[in-house]
């Protein structure tokens, strides 16, 4: 079973919460979770773990009012007033676990109106039981830790 989750990173918060299936199978996430963007690593792989876990299959479907307002939560663990102030400086990475490995995707902004893009050659796959890599790749992918793979090798 693909288990899923979403990060964001907005306002000076790592936001991380896990992505449920509904019974139409519309994706969902839910009860977002938030870290400062100096959280430590071990913190954040426990709470990519926690939200991998917490995704679900078969959800009720929300009514058009409850997909109306779902998004709230994420905007007050970001302490924003409005979604045009999420999206403003807003960095999204989904998260995949399928089997032995989690994907991990980063998104473009395309801004308040056309919201996220994925960037699926940018992904950065790790395998499933290192939390510590999930997290690190996680804050590179966030823009929050530089990436070793590009680091300058000049002495």
């Amino acid at each position: 079973m693909q288990q899923s989750a979403v990060a964001y990173f907005t306002n000076g918060r790592i936001i991380l919460a896990p992505v449920s299936h509904t019974l139409s199978v519309d994706t969902i996430a839910t009860d977002p979770k938030w870290f400062g963007k100096s959280a430590k690593k071990a913190v954040v792989a426990q709470a990519i773990a926690d939200a991998l876990s917490a995704s679900r299959t078969g959800l009720t479907d929300p009514t058009p009012e409850q997909w109306k307002r779902q998004f709230i939560p994420f905007q007050d663990a970001a302490a924003v007033k409005n979604f045009k102030t999420f999206m403003r400086e807003a960095h999204r990475v989904d998260i995949d676990r399928n089997g032995d490995t989690v994907v991990l995707t980063p998104s473009d902004n395309l801004g308040v109106n056309n919201g996220f893009e994925p960037r699926p050659d940018d992904a950065k796959t790790v395998t499933a039981g290192d939390g510590e890599a999930a997290a690190g790749a996680l804050l590179i992918l966030l823009g929050l830790r530089p990436d070793p793979a590009f680091s300058s090798t000049e002495a």
